[in-house]
């Protein structure tokens, strides 16, 4: 194959993926790729790098057309000083990796290495670097031109470390990547994607791999996790749009997350924001955006399947039911749970609706939200679908009630007759009048008539308005919070999907595809760039994702501790969706 994923990710993930064995949630073995040349940053703490070298030289990568660099395994071909040689390698199990390198012509005495950022403990050949509750070590092959490198990872003890490492270094690294290729081997690629576009898409499918985690627990089968770290938990609304990107490729995985998703529902119906093996849900956990149903009617039209559908309806009337009993409000509407804090840009004030620190819940204690409304809407309609096809009139027929019902509300409160826009009420019931993204979302719940639907594509398509050089933004561009900080104005491709679905249903194709081809495009030129797919986007298309702000400071710290998530699960989901509708 000479059209995967070929440029190495300066701060993209690695991991073992649960589709291939056994993964372990509590014992996390994952690192990211450095910015500077070949190696490894391990999250372990404190964090551990492992550059390749050959003498003091850092290596390069030379990119070649059959080279890959996956999540899981790699070859690439690297430059020192010149002289060109490879770097190949992949995971053996959940707590262990492969490296080899490769050269000609180095000079007498020198070779190549993986060289650590600190001190560790030789034992018998292996060293082992011992971390905050964990070990890691390093079993370096004889010195040579050709050199093989086993690195494992132990929370149990250095001696298990050192074993894992050894055995490591023992396997072979032929029959290594083998083993990791055979997923992205069974996966045929539309016809339509074609050059860099089509390596992107084998680099979205590398990123869908490595976060899916084994089942563990009380989940009892494959699960999906945002990224493995820092969000390495199973999360609602990100399981979602995973599924709409898993189920192009492999149906037992998009039902499998859909499964393990209610695995974990509590006994009112409630689904978590994030939920762990093994771990119960704390009191004042939120739930998040109720897309669920939409994905399971989007898998089942696409899958064709009755016994499934069948299987989650009774999870999802239990799961909608929960939005109906404890986020309806006195206006007939629902509303998100508000954080309070006196640092909306920093906190997460929004953190239920997913749009955690959006200006729209800067000056708010209570807020009738029209993207909660608009999903209730949404996935009525869905419900409705779903009975329909179970042959549930009754049932059916109160869904499409209730649909109607929060439709005429919302046009009746949350509809701005002077800003032709749909906004959020406050706690006093007066608009929140700032410009977001979640004014689109009442074209996904079939809300708007179509005069309102025409006011709603001409803010979207106004280029000062929502249709930036990297379309949508998150808030619009002539908003005075408009910015570069996470929901403040970057674009995140998953809004894009919903948005895309809003225009199709009312027949704005020719918009909807526009935009699902500008998502792709820069997409695809970040990952060239990069070799990563990224939480978020500027919308400007100007700064480098990974130096975007996050929530009050840019960089890798963010204002959380960590910066703009490299190889995000559902941004790699969305581009395999939005692949296969446009192809």
């Amino acid at each position: 194959m000479e059209d995967l994923a070929n440029v190495w990710p300066q701060g993209g993930l690695f991991a073992f993926s649960g589709v291939d064995g056994d993964t372990c949630h509590a014992e996390p073995f994952v690192a990211a790729g450095l910015k500077d040349g070949i190696g490894w940053r391990f999250w372990v703490k404190p964090r551990l790098v492992f550059r390749a070298q050959v003498g003091a030289v850092p290596l390069t990568h030379r990119r070649t057309p059959t080279d890959f660099c996956l999540s899981d395994c790699w070859h690439c071909t690297v430059l020192a000083n010149g002289i060109e040689g490879f770097v190949e390698g992949a995971f053996v199990d959940r707590a262990s990796m492969v490296v080899s390198m490769a050269f000609e012509g180095l000079p007498e005495g020198v070779f190549p290495d993986l060289v650590a950022d600190a001190d560790g403990r030789a034992l018998g050949g292996v060293v082992v670097y011992e971390r905050e509750g964990c070990w890691l070590a390093v079993h370096r092959a004889p010195e040579a031109a050709a050199r093989r490198f086993g690195i494992a990872l132990s929370y149990g003890s250095e001696d298990d470390a050192k074993d894992r490492a050894s055995r490591a270094c023992g396997v072979d690294v032929a029959k290594a990547i083998a083993a990791r290729m055979a997923f992205y081997e069974s996966v045929e690629a539309p016809e339509s994607l074609v050059g860099n576009n089509r390596r992107a898409y084998y680099k979205a499918l590398s990123i869908q791999k490595v976060n899916i985690e084994s089942p563990q627990l009380d989940i009892p089968c494959r699960w999906t996790t945002p990224d493995r770290m820092p969000h390495r938990h199973m999360w609602l609304w990100d399981t979602a749009f995973h599924v709409l990107g898993l189920q192009h490729t492999r149906t037992d995985l998009a039902q499998d997350a859909l499964r393990a998703l209610f695995a974990k529902q509590q006994d009112d119906g409630k689904l978590l924001l994030a939920a762990q093996p093994g771990k119960p849900p704390r009191v004042e956990d939120d739930s998040q955006p109720p897309i669920v149903t939409y994905a399971v009617c989007h898998h089942c039209d696409h899958s064709m399947q009755p016994d499934f559908l069948r299987e989650m309806y009774p999870s999802l009337v239990r799961y909608i039911e929960w939005f109906e009993a404890n986020r309806k409000d006195d206006t007939g509407l629902y509303g998100w749970q508000v954080r309070q804090t006196d640092d909306p840009v920093r906190a997460a004030r929004g953190g239920e609706s997913g749009m955690d620190n959006s200006p729209r819940f800067d000056q708010v204690k209570a807020i009738t939200a029209a993207d909660l409304s608009s999903y209730m809407a949404s996935e009525y309609w869905c419900l409705e679908k779903l009975a329909r096809c179970q042959d549930k009139y009754d049932e059916a027929d109160e869904w499409r009630r209730r649909r109607l019902a929060i439709a005429d509300r919302v046009n009746e409160l949350l509809w701005d007759d002077e800003d032709r826009f749909y906004y959020d009420l406050d706690e006093y019931g007066e608009f929140v009048p700032v410009k977001t993204t979640s004014g689109f979302m009442p074209l996904l719940g079939q809300i708007p008539d179509r005069d309102r639907a025409e006011s709603l594509r001409m803010h979207l398509m106004n280029p000062n308005e929502f249709w930036a050089p990297f379309p949508v933004p998150s808030v619009s561009q002539d908003e005075p919070s408009f910015s570069d900080d996470m929901w403040r104005g970057p674009t995140w491709v998953n809004v894009n999907l919903l948005i895309y679905y809003g225009l199709m249903a009312y027949g704005f194709f020719q918009e909807a595809r526009q935009m699902a081809r500008a998502t792709l495009t820069e997409i695809t030129r970040c990952y060239l760039q990069y070799g990563c797919f990224y939480e978020y986007y500027d919308a400007m298309a100007a700064t480098p994702p990974a130096d975007l702000p996050r929530k009050g400071a840019p960089g890798d710290k963010g204002g959380v501790g960590f910066g703009v998530v490299a190889d995000l699960h559902w941004t790699a989901a969305t581009f395999v969706h939005l692949a296969h509708e446009l192809g």
